[in-house]
């Protein structure tokens, strides 16, 4: 990796100049001079010592950080050297620095142990690295000083790691070149404060539960870091606090609860990596991976890893520039987009296995002409052609095991993919159904292997020996290469749709359509000179046999099963030469009468049992025709009559009674009479209601109603009673639609017509004598606020009771069971109405009185109202609201005017 200069920080820190003059000065001696400083190692009782090569350190390190770093998508991890990350930050000191001091704890006490202590014995200007184990919960008292520059390397596994003040953080040294602790406590993260890092290389905080990193952080320069690692935490956020810069190799996010991409490592002005790691996190969607990016910012990341989180489709990705290696995997992905990967030209490596990929668009990598790896093992593929991949001269690997592939992909390679081809193919672990289609795989692997025209261009299956069939039974669990297609069958190109074709030993062609889900016969079979043609139909929702013209050349035909319920003329005259017909387990009746002139001379098995043979007079020549091919039926005394139960061979007239005056006929015809008499008076009873809405909107009949109205010449049809809640729907929907409409209902309205002076109250009982019914109008609040009011509940009593008829409209869905007992009777004893049920306004007009053509009496009505005067009358519905008056609230309101008026 290349390196870049830095602008220089400052500091007013006394400690921090004094590490970085330190340093200087180490820097200025020659090699030789490193062994001035070596001296007797005095290790610590619970620790094992031992001088060590630096490069041998650095070494078992990378090896420890190998999947920290994305060992399984580098393979140049393995190869350590001097030019190694873990060595280069050293720069001119490497040269003096070539031997350090390995102290190695494994503590079991449980006890609490200070850092210097681990430390004591060893010479403060020899380079140090300590590692720890504690296997019982031990504390490690962090007491190094910041300023300690021969404390180089410190690792810890288990240890619960704390400040020696509390109230201060742990200051990493300056010289820090690897600071790796795993399960170092809940409160790690926020102790740590790395404002003096100048030389870390690493800095790994893994399992520390921490959900977000530290304020400290903020703003700091991590200038020699190479590889941040936060596994195993519970970081929900991630913004990039600290200064990154482009010698950042690798930013270990691994098992938290990201939901998204960080959008800070995209900015390529600000980062480099070669591998991001958001693995085991609970990111749903790549919504900033969908952006269309500035071409001036494309983000500069080698390596991607975002397997194992919740991710269920993919769209299309932006350009990411370097991308060459892209985990998907364990995602649980269903859908990808026919252009999600186009944009990536550079990519080389692709997984995603262990997803739930059932399709793939035709297309989807041909634009990837890097690829070499392409993983889709473990998903739902039913199928994989060559045109989903790039065509490409270099070789690809492409796994595509343990899918629900049923034939091997490539099986065509012949004739589609043999000019530019060469792909290395893992494809074990799929429901091979090993039948006749499989004849083109094995002219296509055989052509693979003995290929001479161009080596380095070729398919190769690398697991030949591990595919094995699923199916048919016979062939279950043997190994596709064991199966030599060509001597057995044929795959034939005139097969039927949904059917297979099978050539056997030369002579016979099987024609295998059962359990295929169809409706009719073949338009049309493969016809062979001198091959005889089996027939499989069975197992078919086939209710009719008609004629086709490869009828003539059929031995065998296997129509069982199915739901055959008639034969055409036609098609019994063509089965003459048949040999073989299975008919059994159908629902035929008869078969066509020219039948009795038909002998099927060349069958040797003929099945008919277990249908619904209907006997009839007019079917007596069958048991003729079933004695003459008597010896080729199967069991022909289980073909019998559908309701005698009795054998056809042994039918006669005695048994039908053919006689023209046949009293089964007269049973027949009296029990189709009563049963229709029966239906009908069903169907009347059980759906009287629609019936008598549908008679008076279409006729204007009122059947089954006895109504007792009052006389016709009242002045009024109904008078509305209502509560305040109500009143909006009555003025603005049931008035007008009930006196504008045709029938131009009469009706009486305490804000409109009651005389003025008196209280509504008073006005309620001529309002009903004067009215031939009553309408009453509920709500579901009106119930709940004010039914449970005793002079609200008296004067609705005395309304049900002197109503001539009394109609309830609900406008609420009211629960007639969730009513006290006396409210629950009334809508029980009442025509009852709920608004914006079906037929709603037809259902009350045939509830109303019915209208009498005849001149409206104007006398009583004038005298009503000039008694009444006039001002009240001409009031409007908005006038009348702003009085704050209505019928119900007054009941509520006024229980001093209800004792003083009868009701």
């Amino acid at each position: 990796m290349s390196h870049r200069k830095y602008a220089s920080m400052t500091t007013t820190s006394a400690e921090i100049r004094f590490s970085i003059l330190v340093t200087i000065m180490l820097s200025q001696f020659p090699p030789s001079v490193s062994m001035f400083f070596k001296t007797e190692i005095n290790c610590s009782a619970l620790c094992r010592c031992q001088d060590s090569a630096l490069e041998n350190t650095m070494k078992q390190y990378t090896l420890k950080h190998f999947l920290v770093m994305g060992g399984k998508y580098r393979p140049e991890l393995n190869y350590f050297d001097a030019r190694s990350e873990y060595m280069m930050f050293l720069g001119t000191l490497a040269p003096m620095l070539h031997r350090i001091v390995v102290i190695t704890c494994d503590l079991s006490d449980g006890l609490s142990h200070s850092i210097l202590s681990l430390l004591n014995g060893v010479d403060s200007q020899m380079d140090t690295s300590l590692e720890v184990k504690c296997h019982h919960g031990e504390v490690l008292i962090w007491d190094a000083p910041s300023w300690h520059t021969s404390f180089n390397i410190f690792a810890s596994d288990h240890c619960t790691v704390i400040s020696q003040d509390k109230q201060k953080p742990i200051i990493i040294p300056m010289n820090m070149w690897i600071m790796d602790i795993e399960k170092g406590g809940p409160n790690l993260v926020d102790i740590i404060d790395i404002r003096y890092i100048m030389n870390t290389v690493t800095l790994s905080l893994k399992g520390a539960r921490a959900q977000s990193t530290p304020k400290r952080w903020t703003g700091k320069f991590l200038v020699s870091t190479s590889v941040i690692s936060l596994q195993d935490n519970a970081i929900e956020t991630f913004d990039c606090p600290m200064q990154l810069t482009k010698r950042l190799d690798t930013l270990n996010l691994d098992g938290n609860k990201l939901t998204h991409v960080p959008e800070c490592v995209l900015n390529s002005q600000r980062i480099r990596l070669n591998y991001l790691s958001l693995a085991r996190n609970l990111i749903t969607e790549l919504i900033l991976l969908y952006d269309i990016p500035d071409h001036q910012n494309i983000p500069d990341i080698r390596i991607i890893n975002l397997s194992f989180n919740q991710i269920r489709s993919v769209e299309t990705l932006r350009d990411l520039g370097n991308l060459t290696v892209l985990d998907l995997s364990h995602n649980g992905i269903k859908d990808i987009s026919v252009e999600a990967f186009e944009h990536l030209k550079n990519l080389q490596v692709l997984y995603l296995n262990d997803n739930k990929i059932y399709s793939l668009g035709l297309g989807v990598f041909n634009k990837n002409l890097k690829l070499r790896h392409i993983d889709l093992n473990n998903n739902f593929l039913v199928s994989f052609t060559p045109d989903e991949l790039p065509r490409i001269l270099r070789p690809i690997t492409l796994d595509l095991s343990h899918n629900r592939l049923t034939q091997p992909p490539f099986k065509d390679c012949l004739t589609s993919v043999q000019g530019y081809l060469n792909v290395n193919l893992l494809s074990a672990e799929n429901p091979y159904f090993c039948d006749c289609n499989m004849l083109d795989f094995e002219q296509c692997h055989r052509w693979a292997e003995n290929s001479g025209v161009n080596k380095s261009r070729k398919l190769v299956f690398i697991d030949l020996d591990n595919l094995k069939c699923t199916g048919p039974p016979e062939f279950r669990g043997v190994n596709l290469n064991q199966l030599y297609f060509h001597n057995r069958c044929l795959i034939i190109d005139e097969c039927p749709p949904m059917c297979s074709c099978e050539f056997l030993n030369v002579k016979h062609v099987i024609v295998n359509c059962s359990s295929k889900r169809l409706m009719e016969m073949p338009d049309s079979l493969p016809i062979i000179p001198n091959v005889t043609i089996a027939l499989y139909m069975d197992h078919n929702p086939l209710q009719i046999l008609s004629h086709r013209s490869y009828l003539r050349n059929l031995t065998e035909l296997y129509a069982d099963n199915c739901l055959l319920t008639s034969i055409t003329p036609a098609a019994m005259a063509g089965l003459q030469n048949i040999r073989i017909m299975t008919l059994h387990n159908n629902m035929l009746q008869k078969l066509p009468s020219s039948t009795r002139n038909i002998i099927l001379n060349h069958v040797t098995n003929l099945t008919l049992h277990n249908n619904r043979w209907a006997c009839s007079c007019h079917s007596l020549w069958l048991p003729l025709w079933i004695s003459k091919h008597k010896s080729s039926l199967w069991m022909p005394g289980n073909i019998v009559c559908n309701y005698l139960k009795k054998p056809l061979e042994e039918l006669n007239e005695m048994d039908l009674n053919c006689n023209p005056t046949s009293y089964v006929d007269t049973f027949l015809a009296i029990s189709l009479a009563l049963s229709s008499v029966v239906s009908t008076l069903v169907i009347v009873i059980c759906y009287r209601s629609e019936i008598n809405v549908l008679l008076y909107s279409k006729l204007g009949l009122r059947l089954g109603y006895s109504f007792s109205y009052g006389d016709f010449f009242n002045p009024y049809d109904a008078f509305i009673s209502y509560s305040q809640d109500n009143y909006r729907w009555v003025v603005d929907t049931l008035v007008p639609h009930l006196e504008n409409g045709p029938k131009k209902y009469r009706l009486c309205l305490h804000y409109r017509d009651f005389p003025p002076g008196e209280s509504v109250i008073d006005n309620l009982p001529w309002a009903i004598r004067l009215s031939r019914c009553a309408v009453l109008v509920l709500s579901k609040d009106f119930l709940k606020k004010e039914w449970c009011i005793m002079e609200v509940r008296t004067a609705f009593q005395r309304l049900l009771l002197v109503a001539n008829r009394l109609i309830i409209i609900a406008t609420d869905d009211i629960n007639i069971d969730e009513l006290s007992p006396d409210l629950r009777a009334y809508m029980n004893t009442h025509e009852y109405l709920r608004v914006g049920e079906p037929c709603f306004w037809d259902k009350l007009e045939m509830f109303l009185p019915p209208r009498a053509s005849y001149k409206e009496p104007t006398t009583l009505s004038a005298s009503l109202r000039q008694s009444a005067g006039d001002s009240l009358f001409q009031q409007t519905p908005d006038k009348f609201e702003e009085t704050g008056i209505s019928e119900l609230s007054e009941l509520s309101c006024r229980p001093a005017e209800l004792q003083d008026h009868d009701i």
